[in-house]
């Protein structure tokens, strides 16, 4: 009802708004066409009287104008017969009659005549053979022949000929030789005669209802007119003709009024003649109420347009309203399903979540007890350690898993761009892998090794990670005794220095149903609801190793048959290392005291981690120099003597100066051993974009925590050796 109310309103405000919009249509509409006509008529009135102007000024100077443009034509034709006469005989040719009967026909002349400086014809051709001897006697006048010594001066001449013709005779000076050229044109008696023009003829053509009356006078009197009936009267006796005089220009038309209807008129003043024209006001505007009508019918058809469109709006906005409301209960309850599947989907997540990471610290916890009660068994001592480390990888490994993909999802994974070997990256993730397999009695076969592009421009890192999580899962999701065929192969790319690698890995495990993988690549997907306790691991794996592939550029499929096996292919874009032959190879550090009697800087703000990394380095024979935060560090640095430390270990979060600042400061003192010694980021922030910054901050390294500690001490020990060859270089130097 309210709806009925609100459109009913709507309707009566629209149409009280088209009736107004009409009127004022209809208003601009008047006004507009008023002045157009007005501006037609105008136009066309004043194109008259200047046209009639342009034929009354010809007429009057007919007769003097007539003859100087014939004779100027003459000229031309005398001018032009010269040139041509020279042409010909600067090209060989001969003057001849033939020559002259060619041109005659060019030139549109009667006759041409060409004479030498006596006087006499050297050459002669006319239409009109009896005029030959009068036109020679007369070129042969003293004063014409005076012209042939002046090629810039010519002579022209009209005469009349006692029947009544008359010849426009030109001469000028020859080109080719002394003497004179002429023609002449002729006219006939009959011609001559018959050609007159008179004012009247002139307004032959122009209606007076169309084009209003027309008036030519002369001394008061009226000597033309479309109007026949006014010729002959006297201007003083015409009202309108009087008016005009007085309010009328050349370029405007004005209204007057004529036997008491409007007109409009216009007067315009040649030098021998007053040229009127006046139109009436029917006539002038003729068209306008046609044009009215027209626009307040498209005017109105656009409104009916518009009214049948609201009225079909309205129906359809009154159907859509009915249902919206229908739609709206839906949209509830399906938005209320959507609210308690995303708090589902968050329980479940903080559920996996709590049981993910209490199991591993439950273990930890439980483990640490059960060895405080079997102090004096070393034997169970060491079974309960290796279990710690084991649940604390596990631990490690799902904190890193979704850091990893909370990345992943947000877009700030930074690729690196750095050089690695591909057949070592390879080895390294083999090496745990087998160890794996191992355990449940698990082969690994290569298939295919066809790779000629071994060293790559890259993200390590990221290529390890894929690859360790693909291979695992083959592992766990595999079967006692089954095995695990891998293969790798290089694509040859279209663009040049790029190449792609392909990895295939395919397993004889127990494979996915077809509804399970459609959301493999899902967090926490699993396909079983126990298989989080049968098979560790934090559901993560898959959807990390897509989101690197893809974000390297590549591509990852795979097939897989429920209880047969799965097989995976990954595809991934690298540039070629052209210059890694280059590049130092790096040797592994071998057994022993690596880093023994070496001298250390370690910059760490946490009690509990210096003390795990003082004993570390301890242990492998260096000695430490501890400092509690960045700045601490700089100072003992500065106050040291040139080359008494040999490596800095350097925490990132620290009070004071953080490890960023404290690394460029070193890096910035006037010696040479801030230039060279070992800088190595040991920091818990552990994204590439972390080691990034890291480099760019001066140091040479960054390890993360919890530190590996055959990693750290191959490290030092390789940057050292790279920091004592680079001082003895400069020593050499």
């Amino acid at each position: 009802m309210i709806l009925d109310i609100k459109r009913k309103k709507k309707e009566k405000r629209i149409q009280l708004f088209g009736g107004l919009i009409g009127i004022c249509v209809a208003v601009v509409s008047l006004f507009y066409f008023f002045h157009a006509e007005k501006a037609e008529a105008e136009k066309r009135m004043v194109e008259i009287v200047n046209y009639v102007k342009v034929q009354c000024s010809t007429y009057t100077h007919y007769n003097e104008s007539s003859e100087s443009k014939s004779l100027l034509r003459a000229i031309e034709s005398a001018r032009q017969m010269s040139t041509n006469i020279n042409m010909e005989t600067e090209n060989g040719g001969q003057l001849s009659r033939e020559f002259l009967k060619d041109n005659l026909q060019t030139l549109w002349v009667n006759g041409i005549l060409v004479l030498d400086a006596e006087g006499k014809v050297v050459c002669e051709y006319s239409m009109n053979e009896s005029l030959t001897d009068e036109i020679t006697k007369y070129l042969q006048k003293e004063i014409i022949m005076d012209f042939a010594g002046y090629e810039e001066r010519s002579y022209s001449e009209r005469f009349a000929r006692e029947d009544g013709s008359r010849i426009d005779i030109a001469a000028c000076a020859r080109k080719d030789a002394p003497g004179i050229v002429a023609i002449y044109y002729y006219t006939s008696p009959e011609f001559t005669r018959n050609y007159t023009l008179t004012i009247q003829g002139l307004l032959n053509g122009y209606s007076v209802q169309k084009d209003g009356t027309i008036i030519v006078a002369d001394d008061g009197l009226v000597v033309a007119s479309n109007d026949e009936s006014l010729l002959g009267q006297n201007t003083a006796d015409n009202e309108v003709v009087q008016a005009m005089k007085s309010h009328t220009d050349s370029q405007h038309i004005f209204h007057l009024k004529n036997e008491g209807t409007g007109c409009y008129g216009i007067m315009l003043k040649q030098r021998d003649y007053y040229i009127y024209a006046y139109l009436a006001d029917r006539e002038v505007f003729h068209n306008l109420l046609l044009r009215m009508i027209s626009v307040i019918f498209l005017y109105f058809l656009i409104f009916g347009i518009f009214w049948f469109c609201i009225s079909r709006t309205n129906l359809e906005h009154e159907k859509q309203e009915r249902e919206k409301d229908e739609k709206y209960k839906a949209e509830l309850l399906i938005a209320a399903k959507k609210a308690e599947a995303a708090n589902r989907a968050k329980t479940e997540f903080l559920q996996r979540m709590s049981h993910d990471i209490r199991t591993p610290i439950n273990g930890i916890c439980g483990l640490v007890n059960m060895a405080d009660h079997c102090a004096d068994d070393m034997e169970k001592q060491t079974e309960y350690r290796t279990k710690v480390k084991e649940a604390s990888n596990l631990l490690l490994e799902l904190v890193n898993d979704v850091l990893d993909m909370s990345k992943l999802e947000s877009g700030e994974v930074i690729l690196e761009e750095i050089p690695f070997d591909l057949s070592r990256i390879s080895r390294e993730v083999l090496v745990v892998i087998e160890q794996m397999a191992a355990e449940q009695n698990i082969r690994i076969v290569w298939e295919k090794k066809e790779i000629t592009h071994r060293k790559l421009i890259g993200s390590p890192g990221y290529v390890k990670r894929v690859m360790m999580n693909i291979l695992s899962n083959a592992v766990k999701y595999n079967r006692k005794n089954g095995h695990i065929y891998i293969s790798c192969r290089e694509i040859p790319s279209g663009q040049p220095e790029m190449t792609t690698i392909e990895f295939v890995c395919r397993d004889t495990g127990i494979g996915m149903t077809d509804e399970f993988q459609k959301h493999i690549f899902e967090p926490f997907a699993q396909e079983h609801a126990g298989s989080r306790t049968k098979f560790a691991g934090t559901g993560l794996g898959m959807p990390i190793a897509k989101k690197l592939i893809e974000t390297m550029g590549g591509t990852i499929t795979f097939e897989s048959e429920n209880g047969a096996g799965t097989t995976f292919v990954i595809r991934i874009p690298f540039k070629i290392d052209l210059n890694s032959d280059k590049r130092e190879e790096k040797k592994d550090v071998s057994d022993g005291k690596p880093i023994k009697g070496l001298h250390i800087l370690l910059a760490e703000d946490n009690e509990l981690n210096m003390e795990i990394a003082e004993f570390v380095l301890q242990n492998e024979g260096a000695v430490v120099t501890k400092a509690w935060n960045g700045q601490e560090a700089v100072e003992r640095f500065k106050k040291s003597e040139p080359g008494e430390f040999d490596a800095i270990l350097m925490d990132i979060m620290m009070p004071v100066m953080n490890g960023y600042e404290a690394a460029k400061t070193i890096r910035s003192m006037d010696r040479k051993d801030a230039k060279v010694i070992p800088i190595i980021a040991m920091t818990a922030n552990a994204f590439t974009e972390d080691r990034i910054k890291a480099k760019e901050a001066g140091m040479d390294e960054h390890i993360s925590k919890p530190v590996d500690e055959k990693l750290l001490v191959k490290v030092i020990y390789e940057l050292e050796e790279r920091s004592f060859r680079g001082i003895r270089n400069e020593k050499e130097k």
